[in-house]
């Protein structure tokens, strides 16, 4: 594993999908949630997600990367890059959302907000998950019951002057509070 000041995204690996890094753009996530530990757990549903799509899509391109099939109306919004990439291309995203814990703490490293839709928010929290947001305010955790409050913090978001400064600067501070593990 690389520590995250030794990742330096790439923007031609961005290009070469045909995405433009210098306009907005989100990554969307669908997990399967069907892990043993996930019995019972709920994410992005298919009108969440055309809402969602709704709500972004004005402002710039949204890509779905997605574990689970997708609906025939999201596949025009596939993501089909090489996975050793995602980061390549997540670090330039304005903004991810999805039902997976691992790419929001993956985004939120990269410095890109990162809102995660599940029901393990809450009594099932995961430490690192509790600590980027509570502490450093990279990543945010929305229930399942709660569709509107994505919404609306999705449009707080985005409504924010300066999102990527805003989100590198608390990156910044995460990392200047951490030692690199690998070196260690």
């Amino acid at each position: 594993y690389l520590h995250p000041n030794q990742f330096t995204p790439d923007i031609s690996v961005v290009r070469k999908y045909g995405i433009n890094p210098d306009s907005p753009y989100f990554i969307m996530r669908f997990a399967k949630l069907n892990a043993h530990h996930d019995k019972g757990v709920s994410g992005i549903n298919t009108e969440i997600a055309q809402k969602l799509i709704d709500i972004l899509s004005p402002i710039g391109n949204v890509y779905i990367t997605s574990e689970r099939e997708l609906e025939p109306q999201f596949e025009k919004y596939r993501l089909q890059i090489n996975p050793l990439d995602i980061h390549h291309v997540m670090a330039f995203a304005t903004l991810y959302l999805g039902d997976s814990q691992s790419m929001a703490v993956e985004a939120a490293m990269l410095g890109i907000p990162s809102l995660r839709f599940n029901d393990f928010v809450g009594p099932k929290r995961i430490g690192v998950l509790v600590e980027l947001e509570e502490k450093y305010k990279l990543t945010y955790g929305i229930s399942s019951k709660e569709p509107e409050v994505l919404y609306d913090k999705v449009k707080e978001i985005l409504a924010l002057p300066n999102i990527r400064e805003e989100w590198q600067k608390k990156k910044k501070k995460m990392l200047a509070d951490k030692i690199d593990v690998t070196a260690f």
